[in-house]
């Protein structure tokens, strides 16, 4: 059965705690780790592996012949120096990343953060630690492949970091079809938890977005690259609605039934929305100037029968085109 992720957290907190107080008068035997982790020497040696290799903490071992008899201490006051208020924040916002190509140092993350957060309850409270991880639920979407995105993301940036051009083989989805190009990187954007690469295409001569989970591999070549001056990621997406911004910023008005009026008053959808009219029935006129059409009226088809396009006539006509398709799917 594997062993629960939360329950080696603890353990592993536990362990250094123990060997840091005891670290002033010589440190702690490996018998004394053991019986006070409830574990095997054995699975000790492994944790103190972990907590050296992958924790950063620095250990004083025993000379050879020793390790059974000699003591462990931690070298420094190697710490998490936050509270607990916002070492929980982190957790939750770590836990989010679960299915996104950053998941694969998520645990490590974990097991730092798990200091702060439970630090002082071990004994008898190990069953309550599992609950509270157990009442936390994150809805996303999740990779399939979570370890080739993972290698992916981290080769794109070292390569941003020292400005290597890199070759790409990308899959188009309009298209159906793979194709490779070299790709000056610029930058990285995430958007609910899916990653892209904004870069310069030698391919198309123009500046494009790939989305990460669409590129089967990145190889960073020795050639360097100029990053350009002048470029900025957030002029780059300027009004953009989402990841995506080819085409021009309009105005655009929508008229929002009383049903789901109460979330446009709670939530920004755009940094440009604006409530410009409340109508007597309960529903409301909201604006928006952006580009990014396409994402936009996709966006706009999750509110189904709950909002109307009212301007620019031409959206309203492509809006009503989509709506005919989705019909005539289901007559």
């Amino acid at each position: 059965m594997p062993e629960n992720k939360l329950t080696r957290s603890v353990r592993l907190t536990k362990m250094q705690d123990f060997i840091r107080l005891k670290t002033p008068g010589g440190g702690a035997t490996l018998q004394e780790i053991a019986q006070e982790c409830g574990v095997t020497p054995r699975q000790v040696f492994r944790d103190l592996m972990t907590l050296e290799r992958d924790l950063g903490v620095r250990l004083t071992r025993p000379g050879r012949g020793n390790k059974e008899t000699g003591r462990y201490k931690i070298e420094d006051t190697f710490g998490l120096k936050i509270d607990s208020e916002t070492a929980a924040v982190m957790f939750l916002s770590i836990l989010r990343q679960k299915g996104s190509p950053l998941a694969i140092k998520i645990n490590q993350i974990k097991d730092i953060l798990i200091a702060a957060l439970f630090k002082n309850r071990y004994a008898g409270q190990l069953e309550g630690i599992k609950k509270l991880q157990n009442r936390v639920h994150i809805v996303e979407e999740q990779l399939l492949d979570i370890k080739k995105a993972g290698e992916v993301l981290t080769r794109l940036l070292n390569a941003l970091a020292e400005n290597n051009v890199v070759s790409i083989r990308y899959f188009t989805p309009t298209k159906g079809a793979w194709s490779t190009r070299d790709v000056e990187p610029y930058g990285l954007c995430s958007k609910h938890n899916v990653w892209y690469l904004i870069g310069y295409c030698r391919k198309n001569r123009d500046t494009r977005t790939f989305r990460i989970d669409l590129i089967d591999y990145v190889f960073v070549r020795t050639e360097k690259f100029r990053f350009p001056e002048d470029f900025c990621l957030d002029s780059y997406f300027g009004e953009s609605w989402g990841v995506y911004a080819s085409d021009e910023a309009q105005d655009v008005l929508i008229k929002v039934s009383s049903e789901i009026a109460y979330r446009f008053r709670l939530l920004a959808y755009h940094p440009s929305q604006q409530i410009v009219k409340e109508l007597e029935d309960g529903s409301i006129i909201v604006s928006y100037r952006t580009s990014g059409i396409y994402e936009f009226t996709g966006w706009l088809l999750q509110w189904a029968e709950f909002v109307e396009v009212l301007e620019p006539v031409e959206l309203r006509r492509q809006m009503r085109e989509k709506l005919e398709k989705m019909v005539e799917r289901y007559v």
